[in-house]
């Protein structure tokens, strides 16, 4: 009888054990998945980086993305995590190596400087973009948008709302402006019994409850991994 109440009560991680090994371990008759092609040479690219969807103050809604037309649910997100989110994403685009990063703060002098001398721009997002890397000298430009930043209630064992994040990122190519890359995470962190399919957050997580910078983290390191 004990021996069977044990088994009952792991279940979920067996669960998830089986299906981990489908994924990996049966795959060896499968043709290898070619890689995307690198950049060619050393592309220069300007970190325009994140700025919220909803403003402080705005109610949430169902927002779509000005660049790649995806759907989010929309909250406010405060101003020092987009700072943070921003800053993250050029140390860890950085430090890939590869291709010459221009900072922040270049892109937001000169989207300043275009927007004080055409308002008009300021509503073309792809556009503006655009005219930033012309101004810079880059190849690329990468911007996205933070659509919710909710942060955890509990502790790394025990929560009574779990993290959940929901951003984008678009890789633009200056010489015509053409998105030729775009990505998203919009995520809820939950349990493994709750979402046993789930199994690569989870053992991101160490299998806690994240934060909401982990899991933004994580979903970071997710989208640049799969950016050309």
């Amino acid at each position: 009888m004990l021996k069977r109440s044990f088994i009952f009560s792991c279940w979920p991680f067996l669960f998830a054990a089986a299906i981990l090994f489908l994924l990996t371990g049966c795959g060896g008759n499968r043709p290898p998945v070619p890689e995307k092609p690198a950049f060619q040479g050393t592309a220069k690219i300007a970190i325009v980086g994140f700025r919220a969807a909803l403003d402080e103050g705005e109610l949430p809604h169902t927002v779509r993305d000005p660049l790649s037309g995806a759907v989010f649910r929309a909250e406010p997100v405060p101003p020092d995590v987009v700072r943070d989110m921003t800053r993250e994403l050029f140390e860890r685009l950085k430090a890939r190596g590869g291709q010459e990063v221009l900072p922040p703060g270049q892109a937001l002098g000169a989207y300043s400087s275009l927007a004080s001398g055409d308002m008009k721009l300021a509503l073309l997002p792809a556009k503006m973009l655009q005219e930033i890397g012309k101004m810079l000298g880059a190849d690329l430009v990468l911007a996205g948008y933070l659509y919710r930043w909710t942060e955890r209630r509990g502790t790394e064992y025990a929560v009574k709302r779990a993290a959940s994040v929901a951003f984008s990122l678009q890789l633009v190519r200056v010489t015509d402006g053409r998105i030729i890359w775009k990505g998203k995470f919009d995520k809820t962190q939950r349990s493994l019994s709750e979402n046993i399919l789930d199994l690569k957050t989870f053992l991101g997580g160490g299998g806690r409850w994240m934060s909401a910078r982990k899991l933004a983290c994580l979903g970071l390191d997710r989208l640049l991994a799969e950016m050309p």
